[in-house]
């Protein structure tokens, strides 16, 4: 399927505001709503589109976030699927993809506190350890996420992304709201009146309680999972080490990698290196001018940095502990 304009705008529009209705989508685009439904159809069909889940904060709701890197040994093809649908149905992982570089695998982990990752990982050495030549964990202090805005060649003028992390706190949640959230991530599309329906109460209850979540910044927003291939880009990251900057030169730093529109996250870690920079690009030779630009900008603050290519990307889901939760409750 070849992209046009119109198509691009459509991903731009639903990107940070998946559940947007289609009779606004359409006025955004320009379209009349059976256009513009077609269109979505096609963007499906096709798989541009892979999916639409919304960004939850699980950091409010006392659970933190690290990231695991596993390099293989001795696997082949055949183990090397089996390990990878054991990650994808682990209910502990929140983003999980396979890599080329120093790494093959990363996984971002949910878990209550060090005590319950160490628990979560020694399951995982416990089943598969002898397929790992070597790991690296660290913290996953926060994970800001900024809005596709190179699918408009669009120019970012302000710092505004949405995030998960931070210090985490702990809001409580009744069984609706889990169910809500759950239903949320794993496809915001759907209208409130289908939730209602799954759920066994009200459109307005439904709308009130996801109103409430997004007040609580516990919904951060409603984003989309594209097939990057089907766009033209590549998944590129680089995990650097930082000189012990201060504080507004880190914010800086921060600063200066959202200008580029092609820069999709930013991480801040507390382990080996500090900060994660993750991009779609149209080729490595636009990242290695990123990296240029970047130590050029800050010659006394990056001490060394690393290259990966996401490969594959298996799993997204900003609440993959959701049922675990209702399993849990009184």
């Amino acid at each position: 399927m070849s992209l046009d304009k119109i198509d691009y705008k459509i991903l731009w529009n639903l990107d940070y505001n998946a559940r947007i209705s289609l009779s606004e989508l359409a006025q955004n685009v320009n379209l009349s709503k059976q256009n513009l439904n077609y269109r979505l159809k096609k963007l499906i069909q096709n798989n541009v589109l892979l999916g639409f889940m919304t960004m939850i904060d699980i950091h409010r709701l006392g659970y933190l976030t690290y990231r695991i890197y596993f390099r293989f040994k001795n696997v082949d093809s055949q183990k090397e699927g089996e390990i990878i649908n054991y990650f994808k149905t682990n209910n502990h992982i929140l983003w999980f993809v396979s890599t080329s570089g120093s790494w093959d695998l990363e996984a971002v982990f949910t878990a209550r506190n060090d005590i319950h990752l160490n628990n979560l990982f020694k399951k995982i050495k416990e089943d598969f350890g002898q397929y790992f030549s070597k790991y690296n964990m660290s913290s996953s202090i926060f994970n800001y996420h900024f809005k596709r805005d190179y699918l408009l060649n669009k120019k970012r003028e302000e710092f505004t992304p949405k995030y998960y992390g931070f210090e985490p706190k702990r809001e409580e949640l009744d069984e609706l709201n889990v169910d809500i959230l759950i239903q949320l991530s794993e496809n915001c599309r759907q209208n409130n009146q289908e939730i209602a329906k799954k759920l066994g109460v009200t459109y307005h209850t439904v709308k009130n309680r996801i109103h409430v979540l997004e007040k609580k910044k516990i919904i951060q927003s409603h984003r989309i999972l594209i097939n990057l291939q089907k766009v033209n880009r590549k998944f590129y990251k680089t995990l650097i080490s930082l000189n012990n900057p201060a504080k507004e030169e880190e914010k800086r730093l921060y600063t200066f990698c959202s200008q580029f529109n092609f820069v999709v996250y930013l991480v801040e870690v507390l382990g080996e290196w500090q900060l994660e920079v993750e991009t779609e690009i149209e080729n490595q030779e636009e990242f290695t001018e990123l990296l240029r630009k970047i130590r050029n900008e800050f010659p006394n603050l990056i001490l060394d940095y690393e290259i990966l290519q996401v490969t594959k990307e298996h799993k997204l889901n900003y609440f993959p502990m959701g049922r675990e939760i209702l399993e849990r409750a009184p």
